[in-house]
């Protein structure tokens, strides 16, 4: 099943998010915290949940198990809780079986079961969607111009990403590997005002094809071509020399490593082979960004150094101190794209949203995005470009 949104504009489009995807929920409670919700099954009306009453809801095999707030209980394959005004309702969910935080969200919920058992999707409008990404990507404090520079780029991300789960019965979902999507945001009004203000607009390249918005935490004062850590090269995400984000909490990190530990992880991926004669060999120093960690003519990539020692990034020094190593990193993430804490930055300082925008990404255009068609992507209007 091809899941394609027959609609035409963004702020009409709907997507279904998976719930505490990365977790296997089998029991939750759902509440109506914000309007009356109608539970459905296909056609058939099962019946309604008062604004401030609750359902619990239990994985049974392959089927769901239903206990409404008169205490009655219900057998089915498949629950839709919806309510006559989805963009201002909203519900919570709370995970008993595990325990987990509970959380709000706007739209509605369908609960089915399918290849990874039991499913909680969130059918929500898009740019509601967006609001929720923002804040758990950005944080509750920023500026309100990088709300904005958020707001797009996650915009972006779901609209190229929409059918990344589509054999799974679902567009995205809530984990990294889509967009950390923690519900619907409370925290900030500059939240809302800049994906409101933003409403539609998404990044592309220069023959108007959605761009992939990379981002990360903090570049270390340098930002990464994205062909030096991935397979292709996008000629919208180039190096880029960053001043904005010198400085700032993610900018610097320190690892102490054990000499012995270190020679040990070297021989194990075949980088030493024999005695290690001069030490000094083992010393890194870098004043720009490199692929490659070379100590004995043998190289090692310096993004599955990351990997393999768990490193904030792969933009670190190395340096002797007794029979211990000193990694010295700048940074924090791939280091491809925009700089979050660098973007925060500049909105602080007064930069626009464009030119954020236009910092990070090479000839990008900013763009006002019209639909889906056939699985492509169509898209006019072009608001910035640089």
């Amino acid at each position: 099943m091809l899941l394609m949104p027959a609609v035409s504009e963004v702020l009409s489009l709907d997507l279904s998010v998976n719930l505490f995807h990365d977790r296997q929920v089998n029991a939750v409670l759902f509440s109506a915290c914000g309007g009356t919700y109608k539970v459905s099954m296909g056609d058939s009306i099962l019946g309604i949940v008062p604004q401030g009453s609750s359902w619990f809801i239990l994985r049974d095999g392959d089927h769901i198990k239903v206990r409404d707030h008169t205490g009655s209980w219900l057998l089915c394959t498949q629950l839709d809780f919806q309510s006559d005004a989805p963009m201002t309702s909203w519900f919570c969910l709370k995970p008993v079986d595990p325990v987990l935080e509970q959380r709000e969200y706007h739209g509605g919920l369908r609960v089915g079961t399918g290849m990874q058992g039991f499913q909680l999707m969130n059918e929500i409008n898009i740019e509601k969607y967006i609001l929720g990404v923002a804040e758990t990507e950005a944080g509750p404090s920023c500026a309100l111009e990088y709300y904005k520079v958020q707001a797009i780029l996650c915009r972006t991300f779901a609209l190229r990403n929409y059918n990344r789960h589509e054999e799974e019965g679902f567009h995205l979902c809530d984990g990294v590997h889509c967009q950390a999507y923690g519900g619907r945001h409370i925290w900030s009004e500059d939240v809302e005002i800049g994906g409101e203000v933003t409403s539609g607009l998404v990044l592309t390249d220069t023959d108007s094809i959605l761009i992939n918005p990379a981002y990360h935490s903090n570049s270390g004062g340098e930002t990464r071509g994205a062909g030096q850590i991935w397979l292709k090269e996008e000629p919208y995400l180039r190096p880029v020399l960053d001043r904005f984000s010198l400085g700032q909490s993610n900018g610097r990190w320190e690892k102490q490593i054990r000499m012995v530990d270190w020679i040990d992880y070297l021989r194990g991926e075949g980088a030493l082979e024999g005695e290690l004669g001069d030490t000094s060999a083992l010393e890194l120093r870098l004043d720009r960004r490199h692929r490659y960690y070379c100590p004995f003519g043998d190289s090692l990539m310096l993004n599955d150094i990351r990997r393999d020692w768990g490193l904030k990034s792969d933009f670190f020094d190395i340096i002797r101190s007794g029979d211990i190593l000193l990694l010295k990193g700048r940074g924090y993430g791939h280091g491809v794209g925009l700089s979050q804490e660098g973007g925060m930055h500049m909105a602080r300082t007064g930069y626009h949203y464009t030119e954020i925008l236009n910092y990070y990404y090479h000839n990008i255009r900013i763009i006002h995005f019209l639909g889906l068609e056939d699985a492509g992507i169509f898209t006019r209007k072009v608001l910035h470009s640089h």
